[in-house]
């Protein structure tokens, strides 16, 4: 029972969901069978534990059928019963969970179909007015509106009565579904092309652009963002496409639920991401790396980048990163403490002492740089790699050159036995070369000097370059 699907799912279950689903259970409009609360209540109790004979189907077998003899067949029937019962939960969730709109709109239908007008309209009614009320207009928005005009068209139709203004107005919501849906697509098209070089077809969206611009619709908070953000990442000249998705994002905020808005900054911060990685304007590399700042720091004020008060290790490097880069290191310093506790518990410590001892070494307090790299383990590969970075150039500064020998003889066995390290192998490897043979070529001698200069130039692949080049 282990590893059944049954014991995967129900452990992916918060702790509330967990007691909802116990009552769930308990209701005969959705169960009948007791051995099924039975294995569910066996679950919901030892499922802390850490021993795993405590699911060995013998000792389930056991808690949910008292005083019988072992069948296998029969505790795989609860189980099968248990997994239905809980994926039909969820689904339960997902169906009640899309707000009072949604509920009333479903409401309506049903009261239509069965020829009760008043109960018809009291429902649309309400779904109007809670629709209304909804602070959001995102693209979910615009199709629960379309649902709405198509419960009035539908009504009318069946009534006889001129349905003209309901088909309109259906109509026109069904439009700008569309249209910001295809749009939000298109960036996410565009991303991907970036990443991996995968292209897709998307045969309306010049349409849709075209459309957007012909009916000026980038006043509609889920089709301008997008729009704007399309172009930006689009257009050769995206620079002032980029600076309208700013202020769109800026005043539409408030109308994007907060996921929906995790995801627009983190497309505006991919864009910036590369065009620092493109950049040949003068000063492009600063003003993009200070946007990423910009958008980490309204995120964090706003609390969009935490989702159930958890704050992604990923986020957190990214964020104490592009600090670091703009050397607000005590804003930094003060975002890694006052963040640490938000992160998820199995990665907190490593990340926070990864995090902090960057901060050190951009700050070139290498001693503290080697007190925090050698009192952890990271269990992550990048941060494997940019820790023996780090403590490569800490040992060089601070003249620790026999600590120096030996991580650098480790870390090129470290990089030759992973298959995992991808293009960076190179990178890594030339740095441990050039490291060795800057420590083999006397300060004096200018020619060799010059020559190993000239080679770290020359060479296409190579991790801290810069630092290199300052020390030959």
């Amino acid at each position: 029972m282990l590893n059944s699907r049954l014991l995967e799912l129900l452990r992916t279950l918060t702790p509330a969901e967990l007691t909802a689903f116990g009552k769930y259970l308990r209701s005969p409009f959705f169960n009948h069978r007791d051995d099924v609360v039975r294995l569910f209540d066996y679950f919901f109790e030892k499922k802390e534990t850490k021993r795993e004979e405590v699911f060995d189907k013998e000792n389930v077998f056991g808690s949910v059928f008292p005083g019988e003899k072992f069948d296998d067949k029969q505790l795989s029937y609860a189980m099968s019963f248990l997994y239905q019962a809980a994926q039909n939960f969820l689904g339960y969730n997902e169906l009640m969970g899309g707000g009072e709109a949604a509920f009333q709109i479903h409401l309506a239908r049903a009261m239509r179909k069965r020829g009760l007008d008043r109960q018809f309209e009291t429902a649309l009614k309400k779904a109007e007015d809670s629709l209304a009320a909804q602070p959001h207009r995102n693209t979910d928005f615009h199709y629960l509106s379309h649902l709405l005009h198509l419960e009035k068209y539908e009504s009318g139709v069946s009534e006889r009565r001129t349905a003209s203004r309901s088909f309109q107005e259906m109509a026109g919501e069904t439009d700008l579904y569309f249209i910001a849906t295809k749009l939000r697509q298109g960036c996410t098209a565009l991303m991907h092309k970036a990443v991996s070089e995968t292209s897709y077809r998307l045969d309306l969206l010049g349409e849709v652009l075209a459309q957007v611009e012909r009916q000026q619709l980038q006043a509609v908070p889920a089709i301008g963002i997008f729009y704007y953000a399309y172009r930006a990442l689009a257009e050769e000249d995206s620079k002032p496409w980029f600076g309208r998705l700013r202020e769109a994002v800026r005043l539409h905020f408030q109308q994007f639920p907060k996921a929906e808005m995790r995801d627009i900054y983190t497309l505006a911060v991919n864009y910036c991401i590369r065009q620092i990685n493109t950049q040949q304007e003068a000063g492009g590399h600063e003003f993009y790396l200070r946007q990423v700042f910009e958008i980490y720091r309204e995120g964090l004020e706003n609390e969009v980048f935490t989702d159930g008060g958890v704050l992604s290790r990923f986020t957190y490097n990214n964020i104490a990163n592009a600090g670091l880069g703009l050397k607000a290191f005590d804003w930094v310093e003060d975002f890694l403490k006052k963040f640490k506790d938000s992160l998820e518990p199995s990665h907190r410590e490593s990340a926070y002492l990864f995090n902090l001892a960057s901060l050190h070494f951009r700050r070139s307090e290498y001693g503290r740089v080697l007190e925090l790299l050698t009192q952890t383990e990271f269990n992550d590969l990048l941060h494997q790699l940019d820790a023996r970075r780090m403590l490569l150039r800490s040992y060089f500064e601070l003249g620790e050159f026999s600590a120096l020998d030996s991580l650098l003889d480790s870390f090129q066995v470290f990089l030759r036995r992973r298959r995992d390290v991808g293009y960076l192998r190179q990178n890594y490897l030339n740095l441990i070369r050039f490291i060795k043979k800057l420590l083999q070529t006397p300060a004096t001698d200018r020619a060799a000097r010059e020559k190993l200069r000239k080679e770290i130039v020359d060479t296409k692949a190579v991790a801290e370059r810069e630092w290199l080049l300052l020390k030959v």
